[in-house]
């Protein structure tokens, strides 16, 4: 997940930004980690992430009907 970062860079990003984190973490993957169901809920509509990830997510999370 950090090809493109440092460890250390990450970190600092990470811990400033909570999208930027989420975003990072739903399109490349989070290892063995699992997403916060909160945050994510939260955030969700704010999230730039491609529309058909935003709609599994909206489904998994708040049960809407498509």
């Amino acid at each position: 997940m950090m090809w493109d970062y440092t460890k250390n860079e990450y970190s600092k990003q990470a811990e400033a930004d909570v999208l930027w984190r989420l975003e990072r973490e739903i399109n490349y993957g989070f290892g063995k980690k699992k997403l916060d169901k909160t945050l994510v809920k939260k955030y969700l509509p704010k999230l730039n992430i491609p529309e058909d990830r935003k709609a599994f997510l909206e489904l998994l999370l708040c049960n809407k009907k498509f």
